[in-house]
């Protein structure tokens, strides 16, 4: 075996950072790229572009077909008011007379009512006009409900389907990503992502993505009935869409920031509690059970914070669109009354115009409570898409070396390597380890004993020179190949027998103190 001289031992720190390196640093101040993950998310929503088309015509036929619904009833109202007033008229008094005797006692506003409805003085109600337009709405709103039942079922297939494919794409890329990113991630973090992440963006999907649809459709058909009763009093209606959308707006971007915190946080202490369980027994013996409970208090407290702030901040959305669509509407109940007065609309209009100002303010409060559900949604599938976005170990080479059972010898040539790219570890490194020597390799933590091995399993790629096998270099192997040929004891292991040892001997000391 020969060795040349290599760069002086580097520090612990030249090696790569522990998984919870960093654990109580802040977290993202804000969403890194809200629209573009969003857009992202959209696109793998889109990959079911069939049922989708159909989801949304599912949902525009319910909507264009509930929305007649107030229009009928308001017709139903007219009949009613009518009838109740052409019975208390007398049957031999046509209508202009009662108009004509209106206005001379100086009813004018009563007399213009009068003068532009279908009273039939002496005729009262026709119940089974009444009924027909009931019936008739009834079965329009049954037919919207339908509507909406099958695209909730087509929906919830579009969804898990998706949830599917990126939980599939999530663990083909772990198989994929080089060692090298799980010694600079939390393992408890990772699987964040993976579990809790894509649970998260499931149910902002499932929960989100048809009710927004659905909301936005509404406004416009109900918008468009309003114009059709009386563009007036729509207009007044369209005031709500700027301030709503203003405030709502306003708000979400606060809240945005605080969502993304909530999620980081509950991935750094779902790492903390995995380290913390499977490292009891190291915890244990070496006294840090206290500050495992404190660490952890600390992440719970700032998972607390993080998430109040983020669900109290979006809440703030629906109450507050909410007020604005009440005064809206208590506008349009004034107005109304006051034209139903001077007879320039009718009651059935009225009556039917307020449930389409209330049908209209609760979609837009419906968009606006959903937004922490979307912001909640897009903050996870952000951190999902780091985890896919990650750069993936080297791919093998199309052309590799079939290997069979090798002889032994190892070479490392002027190999030089660097977990990070400002703290140098190995430079200019050659060593001969011929077949069937045997080799010590000796030297304080952080020498870089553990990265050889690591190097010569290719777990990771080096920075410069080359390690043969056989005189083949390692790269051109297959990384499947190449670990056949070695057997390794990894640190864990040896010191998972040393705790053991450890706490065998504690248990025998505390049983002689009994003694």
């Amino acid at each position: 075996m020969s060795t040349q001289s290599h760069s002086p031992t580097p520090s612990r720190s030249a090696g790569p950072r522990g998984p919870m390196a960093g654990m109580f640093g802040p977290p993202p101040a804000k969403s890194k790229d809200f629209k573009g993950s969003l857009k992202r998310l959209l696109n793998e929503v889109g990959e079911e572009r069939k049922t989708l088309v159909l989801v949304l015509t599912l949902i525009s036929s319910s909507v264009i077909v509930g929305a007649f619904g107030p229009k009928i009833l308001g017709r139903a109202t007219n009949d009613v008011f009518y009838g109740f007033l052409g019975k208390r008229l007398p049957a031999d008094l046509s209508k202009a007379q009662a108009v004509a005797g209106l206005r001379a006692k100086g009813q004018e506003q009563m007399a213009a009512m009068l003068e532009k409805s279908s009273v039939v003085p002496g005729v009262g109600i026709d119940f089974s006009a009444v009924s027909r337009l009931l019936m008739l709405a009834i079965a329009l709103y049954a037919i919207s409900s339908l509507f909406m039942w099958v695209q909730g079922y087509l929906m919830a297939g579009v969804t898990q389907r998706t949830v599917f494919r990126l939980r599939r794409s999530a663990e083909e890329k772990i198989g994929r990503l080089p060692l090298s990113y799980f010694d600079t991630q939390s393992r408890g973090d990772l699987l964040s992502r993976v579990t809790n992440d894509i649970d998260n963006i499931s149910n902002s999907l499932q929960q989100g993505l048809s009710q927004i649809l659905n909301s936005l459709l509404t406004v416009i058909s109900v918008l468009a009935m309003m114009v059709w009763i009386s563009p007036v009093l729509a207009l007044v209606s369209l005031i709500a869409i700027p301030l709503s959308a203003l405030f709502s707006v306003r708000i979400a971007k606060r809240s945005q920031r605080e969502f993304i915190a909530q999620w980081d946080w509950t991935g750094k202490l779902n790492g903390h509690v995995e380290e913390m369980h499977t490292g009891h027994s190291l915890i244990k013996v070496f006294g840090r059970r206290d500050r495992a409970i404190q660490d952890f208090g600390t992440l719970n407290d700032k998972l607390f914070e993080s998430s109040f702030r983020a669900q109290f901040i979006s809440g703030l959305i629906q109450p507050t669109t909410a007020l604005i669509s009440n005064l809206i509407y208590v506008a349009i109940a004034v107005l109304g009354g006051y034209r139903v007065a001077t007879g320039t609309m009718t009651l059935g209009d009225v009556q039917a115009f307020i449930q389409y100002s209330r049908q209209f303010g609760m979609p837009l409060a419906q968009i606006a409570g959903l937004m922490n559900t979307v912001q909640s949604g897009v903050a996870s599938a952000e951190r999902l898409f780091q985890l896919l976005d990650a750069p993936e170990e080297r791919p093998d080479s199309k052309d590799a070396v079939q290997l069979g059972r090798a002889h032994g010898e190892i070479v490392f040539e002027n190999v030089s390597f660097q977990y990070t790219a400002d703290q140098p570890l190995i430079e200019g490194f050659s060593l001969t380890a011929k077949s069937g020597e045997t080799i010590a390799i000796v030297g304080p933590t952080g020498a870089g004993k553990t990265t050889l091995v690591n190097l010569i399993m290719r777990f990771y790629e080096i920075d410069s020179g080359r390690i043969t096998l056989d005189g083949v270099d390692i790269r051109d192997f297959t990384r499947d190949d190449l670990r056949k040929q070695f057997g390794m004891v990894l640190q864990d292991y040896q010191m998972d027998m040393t705790l053991s040892s450890l706490m065998t001997m504690q248990r025998f000391q505390m049983v002689s103190d009994n003694f």
